[in-house]
């Protein structure tokens, strides 16, 4: 069994615990099955006590710089702060603090079912601005642009992918790992894939194109990287980032 615990120090040990002390911003509202938020916390509970689901260990024995990952600690709605603008930082759905037998890994894992990758970045910049032309946002999103791709042509990417992947790096310098890994975990209805979980991967697609220049492509199951960024701000340029995605049936 692993050790999960909230944000106040609280161990969970079932999913009503995980819903008791780590809820969803939203609350009840996105407590629902087949909603990102509790699938995530069901497939930690599968056999009634917090296991690495299958899947994600798959993925991260799939690559050599996190091979025999061992779990220290997760803890889910896991916040960073992401720079010295006002408001909320990035809010993980679940971080996991680890080691391999050569070094500390850092994995921050996004749920998805079929909720967007955020607003895409020009529409958001320019929707922001519009309902206050002395909105901080544009200077935010330059600042995370300028970190992690090293300029700030972002406008036709996803506002959540930019956050998860600055917010994955920062907390890994702070938690003083060597490795950032962010794993996107999507749970597939018995359905199939909806339109807007299609959409999802060529968001995320789009994404990876533009950090490895076009040289990387993900494949579900593995994970890419490594990335170097030129970091800035809060975003470190010394620690690599890994991009994974695993799927679940639901």
């Amino acid at each position: 069994m692993v050790t999960i615990m909230s944000n106040d120090g609280n161990r969970i040990t079932s999913i009503n615990d995980w819903f008791a002390y780590a809820p969803p911003a939203k609350g009840a509202l996105h407590w629902k099955d087949g909603r990102s938020a509790k699938e995530l916390a069901k497939a930690w509970f599968r056999t009634g006590k917090a296991e690495i689901p299958a899947e994600l260990a798959a993925l991260l024995q799939s690559h050599p710089v996190t091979r025999h990952f061992r779990m220290k600690i997760g803890i889910p709605e896991k916040e960073t702060i992401l720079d010295d603008f006002k408001g909320s930082g990035r809010n993980h759905d679940l971080v996991l603090i680890g080691e391999t037998p050569d070094d500390r890994v850092l994995v921050a894992v996004e749920a998805k079912t079929d909720e967007p990758f955020g607003e895409i970045i020009g529409d958001y910049i320019r929707s922001r601005v519009k309902a206050n032309p002395r909105s901080r946002v544009p200077d935010r999103i330059q600042q995370l642009a300028r970190g992690v791709f090293g300029h700030t042509e972002v406008s036709t990417l996803r506002y959540q992918l930019l956050h998860a992947a600055a917010g994955t790096l920062i907390e890994a310098k702070n938690q003083h790992a060597s490795h950032a890994v962010l794993v996107i975990h999507e749970f597939v209805p018995s359905t199939g894939k909806t339109e807007l979980a299609k959409q999802n991967e060529q968001d995320l697609a789009a994404f990876l194109e533009r950090l490895s220049n076009g040289g990387q492509q993900l494949t579900a199951g593995a994970l890419c990287g490594p990335f170097h960024v030129p970091g800035g701000g809060r975003i470190p340029s010394d620690i690599p980032l890994y991009i994974g995605k695993i799927e679940t049936d639901m």
